[in-house]
């Protein structure tokens, strides 16, 4: 077939695809204006987007259940598609009415969409033969795969275009590559993907090329999946079962280590379970008797060791999914073993699941919300630190009961549902007032574990208040100086130590002498003498080092630090700093320095 010949046929499965899914094309392109609109007007309308998304994508489920189980597929459908519209509209009412960033929200939104996608993937394989889910799911991943394909070379092809011409003939407004971006992934992507979907038979024996064409394995993925991706998998695995064996009798029941590995290591799994399920070589067969059973052993042991955490640190959202995926595991390999036949309701299950996990009441949040919640008021009441709905600190608490009160505060925080307790008035605590509050530090309990090899230095974020304003007392100064420190050198002074300044014809040089471990000072020179050297070494101890990463707000008040010398007096203000053990430090400061006539 010419080049000409595969073009015309490629716009003619376009075009049919336009009329097959025409209610989720108007959604998809409605989404793709939105989001230009929204680019344009630099306009929040995240809830409409993902709105129109999730019509879109309900769309083609209706389609394709129509298709499956109708004999008339013009009709029936309009009744479905207006209950689509209706819950689209009920959603967005939802969204519209809570907070669209809360954590909660997105968790649901997130996990609606999975069910929504899977979905899509597994009915054309309802009441269908063994190998029907496998069929499906090898159709959709090729024609995501292509389609992403596609849609990244036109990017970056319009990418080019455009940066030639803005680069050579006329500057062109820098918008447009986003507006590419929308047009390509929101506009095109799903447009050609669509025109990738067969028509998908009812009976395998009826299926005609397109739809085989599309549903088989490229020799090209059959020897990536047989000889490079399932030896992968499988030493993996055995890997995980050394470890568990190693430590059977030790700190495995104990640790989580393999909880954030789980997740991918059956998606991975079953992902290529799925792909390889309608192949016959001798890799394949070896695969398919393996997996599923040391599935079973892994997810069996790892289920026993998370219930453990469960009872020692209560459930959050996390080890809710941990717990549903060792469920998902345990029924498929189950399934997979015994009833091969049964196996597109596998992907049933975890949409059942994936539901379980958003209803409300119910859902993964709002579980790990009441566990950590009662647990943090049970730690409280029992140390005696509950009294008048206010937290009085204790230094005599357990480490236990250390790593129960941080973990609920930490996850509660995540959650946003922190200050919604009755002895909280805020939702987040600096290191200081989380010391203040409970009578420990919140990092005291973090330990290097064996695979870390090191543990990571410590360090420290300050900055100041914006609530309070800086007051800067110039009546009498003669000199303000701004300045910047990175890694022992002043910015402004083209990242030397030594910046000039000049006073009544006179010029004077600031010196920043550093030493990551001895000395900090700022040193004020003229032509002939010192007339200051202002040890700064305190700042480093402004606020303990710790191994976080967040931010701690202090008052001007706090960051406003004077000198008196001989001939002349230096006050500094710190607007930004940050100190790591062993390391230059980093900051913003505001220098006012005052000569003594």
């Amino acid at each position: 077939m010419s080049f000409a010949q595969k073009s015309q046929a490629r716009l003619k499965n376009m075009s049919l695809a336009i009329t097959r899914f025409w209610f989720s094309i108007l959604f998809f392109l409605a989404t793709t204006g939105t989001v230009m609109f929204a680019i344009e007007t630099e306009t929040d309308l995240g809830k409409e987007i993902l709105t129109l998304l999730i019509a879109g994508l309900l769309g083609i489920a209706v389609r394709l259940i129509s298709e499956r189980l109708f004999n008339r597929p013009f009709q029936v459908p309009l009744l479905l598609y207006a209950n689509v519209l209706l819950f689209s509209v009920g959603y967005y009412l939802y969204l519209y009415y809570t907070d669209f960033y809360l954590y909660l929200t997105g968790v649901r939104s997130a996990i609606l969409v999975f069910v929504i996608c899977l979905s899509i993937i597994w009915i054309p394989s309802i009441k269908r033969d063994e190998f029907a889910f496998s069929r499906s799911f090898m159709v959709f991943f090729k024609a995501i795969f292509v389609a992403f394909l596609f849609s990244l070379v036109l990017m970056l092809g319009l990418f080019a275009i455009v940066g030639a011409y803005s680069f050579l003939i006329q500057a062109i407004d820098y918008n447009i590559y986003a507006h590419i971006g929308a047009f390509t992934w929101f506009g095109f992507f799903t447009l050609y993907f669509l025109s990738l979907i067969p028509h998908f038979p009812k009976d395998y024996s009826l299926a005609d090329e397109n739809y085989l064409r599309s549903a088989s394995v490229p020799k090209f993925l059959e020897i990536l999946l047989s000889y490079i991706v399932i030896p992968i998998i499988i030493a993996y695995t055995l890997i995980l079962l050394l470890y568990i064996v190693q430590n059977i009798t030790g700190d495995f029941w104990n640790n989580s280590l393999l909880e954030p590995l789980l997740v991918s290591y059956v998606v991975a799994g079953w992902f290529t379970l799925f792909l390889i399920d309608t192949l016959e070589n001798k890799t394949v067969r070896v695969f398919k008797k393996l997996f599923p059973p040391l599935l079973f052993i892994v997810t069996g042991l790892q289920g026993a060791s998370s219930f453990i955490k469960y009872q020692q640190l209560g459930i959050t959202d996390g080890r809710y999914f941990i717990l549903l995926f060792v469920i998902f595991s345990t029924l498929s390999s189950l399934l997979y073993l015994f009833w091969h036949r049964k196996m597109a309701w596998i992907p049933g299950l975890l949409i059942i699941l994936s539901i379980i996990s958003i209803l409300p009441y119910i859902d993964a949040v709002s579980i790990g919300t009441y566990s950590q919640t009662q647990q943090l008021e049970a730690t409280l009441t029992r140390n005696n630190m509950l009294e008048n709905n206010k937290i009085q600190p204790n230094t005599k608490l357990s480490k236990a009961d250390k790593r129960r009160i941080v973990e609920s505060y930490n996850y509660l925080q995540k959650v946003d549902e922190l200050e919604k307790l009755p002895y909280f008035d805020t939702n987040y605590l600096s290191s200081r007032d989380f010391a203040q509050v409970f009578g420990f530090e919140r990092y005291s309990l973090d330990e290097v574990t064996p695979n870390e090899g090191r543990q990571q230095p410590k360090n420290v974020y300050i900055d100041m208040d914006q609530e309070d304003s800086l007051q800067l007392d110039v009546s009498n100064a003669n000199l303000f100086i701004p300045f910047s420190v990175y890694d022992g050198k002043i910015l402004q002074a083209n990242d030397t130590n030594e910046l000039t300044v000049t006073y009544q014809n006179q010029e004077y040089q600031l010196v920043w002498e550093e030493d990551a471990e001895k000395q900090l000072r700022v040193v004020l020179k003229d032509q002939e003498t010192t007339l200051a050297s202002y040890d700064l070494r305190f700042l480093r101890e402004i606020e303990k080092l710790n191994v976080s990463n967040e931010s701690v707000m202090l008052p001007p008040e706090d960051l406003t630090f004077s000198e008196e010398f001989d001939n002349v007096t230096l006050t500094l203000y710190v607007t930004r700093l940050f100190v790591e053990e062993k390391r230059n430090i980093d900051g913003d400061f505001y220098l006012l320095l005052s000569f003594n006539n």
